[in-house]
């Protein structure tokens, strides 16, 4: 499936056009964007996952390059109808961003093996065995992460420790990508984050953690800071992506604070939400601040110095197409029954753990997904309101735990639910904040792109990015106090899914 989407240019001078790649879950999306922040071109392709054995979640790297290629040519074409032949000649840097935590093992030629991505938890129960209570506390204290198996060192150890097969570098999928493009094994401090063994306030992967999961110093790629150059767009990656060679490449950064960049900006009272294969809620702020119930994790933003205080639901944009592939729905047909539907769902109470665990504001590995208060009585339209309402629920949750030290005055969010006024208002409702949506399909390379705006000269935006992105719709506010009632009541019910 493929999409291309352009914007309407102004007349006048061609502008200088900087490129954002988002190597995301299920697609890689790209767009190019103008010094006054307009997107003159996107695209937009997918590529599959493999997940025919239990947890398994696995994914070719050679289909991220052909997925980048049939999205760099849409943009092209577009382009080339805007600006003529001579298209190329205006994309003067280039950014990436990625999904992360998922592991690409590399020998001196390329990959080895196929993807493991973050949604694989086949190493989850060997790796709650290899750290106690203690342990997993002082990771948090180093790293801001709460361990588990899906981070790059434990995934390493427990599909590859047996040494069976010869790697040199490990990569996450967005680094991988500037080693195609580039030929540099490189990482930033957001990515690195990933590994799980990122030390926050020494800025370096540490020897103590790296030991603990038999990681050698010898697989670990350098790391830079995210705004920096990379290097040279070299002959092979220029031919990936239908572009002349010498093109600047930024080193980017993690999918999640890329997104929040844009939508967001550097703003400690703002929070983002990413509506895609999983929701992610996240808060900047400009110190390390962790939490002493370890419900955030603590990565590093875009800037040196500031951090991003994070909570990923798992099954949010993947419940949501099962829903729908149950149902025999399309686009957002769960939005429009959900809204023939009442608050409350006339009862019932959808509990969203469908991924097995969670990783939002309870990081539960336990957690599964459950319909509570089912009858006969009940419609497709009150078991699709129960579901939106209990993913926003539990966005809810993680809101009030940012809140807590620092207040959220302003919400942005992107996804599916941007296009539903309905969705929309009931997340407002349930926030009780207003809510400002992002009808940009991908803030997360609109973000990649923003960050290599230096790489060309231009200084990118110090403050909240979202002013600049086209599609920004105004604000729902709240209407329906009853939610909060509702809201209580789902935090009992939801208990009962341990």
């Amino acid at each position: 499936m493929s999409q291309v989407c352009c914007a309407r240019m102004s007349e006048g001078p061609a502008p200088t056009l900087t490129l954002g790649i988002d190597l995301g879950t299920s697609a890689v999306k790209i767009v190019a964007l103008t010094a006054d922040g307009t997107v003159a071109a996107e695209g937009h392709s997918s590529f599959p996952t493999n997940g025919a054995a239990a947890l398994q979640a696995e994914q070719n790297p050679g289909d991220w390059l052909r997925a980048t290629t049939e999205a760099a040519t849409q943009v092209g074409k577009t382009l080339a109808a805007l600006y003529g032949p001579s298209w190329s000649e205006r994309i003067r840097a280039i950014g990436l961003t990625g999904q992360l935590p998922t592991l690409v093992c590399l020998n001196d030629v390329g990959p080895v093996a196929p993807a493991i991505t973050w949604n694989d938890g086949r190493a989850d129960t060997w790796a709650r065995a290899k750290v106690d209570s203690d342990m997993r506390a002082r990771m948090y204290r180093i790293t801001g992460m709460p361990i588990d198996g899906r981070y790059l060192a434990p995934m390493r150890q427990f599909h590859f420790g047996t040494g069976s097969v010869e790697i040199r570098t490990i990569l996450s999928a967005k680094d991988y990508l500037l080693f195609e493009l580039t030929g540099l094994r490189l990482t930033e401090p957001s990515t690195a984050a990933g590994f799980g063994i990122f030390d926050l306030q020494q800025d370096r992967f540490s020897d103590e953690l790296s030991a603990h999961w038999d990681m050698p110093a010898s697989m670990l790629p350098d790391i830079r800071p995210s705004s920096s150059l990379a290097g040279p767009l070299h002959a092979a990656g220029a031919a990936l992506l239908g572009l002349v060679p010498g093109i600047p490449v930024g080193v980017g950064a993690a999918d999640s604070v890329c997104a929040a960049f844009a939508m967001s900006g550097l703003n400690r009272h703002g929070v983002s939400i990413s509506l895609g294969s999983s929701a992610v809620i996240l808060g900047a702020i400009d110190r390390p601040l962790l939490d002493t119930q370890s419900r955030y994790l603590l990565t590093p933003h875009v800037r040196t110095g500031w951090y991003g205080r994070e909570m990923d639901l798992l099954a949010s944009g993947t419940g949501y197409r099962w829903l729908s592939q149950l149902f025999g729905w399309d686009g957002c047909q769960i939005d429009e029954h959900a809204a023939r539907s009442v608050p409350g769902a006339n009862g019932l109470c959808f509990a969203p753990y469908l991924a097995g665990g969670e990783q939002g504001a309870l990081w539960n590995p336990h957690l599964r997904g459950a319909i509570l208060g089912l009858g006969l009585q009940h419609t497709r339209e009150d078991i699709a309101r129960a579901f939106l309402e209990g993913v926003f629920f539990e966005i809810r949750r993680c809101v009030d735990v940012l809140a807590e030290s620092a207040p959220v005055e302003h919400i942005a969010i992107s996804g599916n639910i941007a296009a539903s006024a309905d969705s929309t208002q009931m997340l407002a409702d349930i926030l009780q904040r207003p809510v400002q949506t992002i009808q940009e399909r991908s803030p997360a390379a609109i973000g990649a792109a923003l960050l290599a705006r230096p790489l060309t000269g231009v200084s990118e935006p110090s403050g909240s990015a979202a002013w600049r992105m086209p599609g920004v719709s105004a604000s729902a506010s709240p209407r329906h106090s009853d939610y909060q009632r509702l809201y209580d009541h789902y935090l009992l019910q939801s208990q009962r899914c341990v």
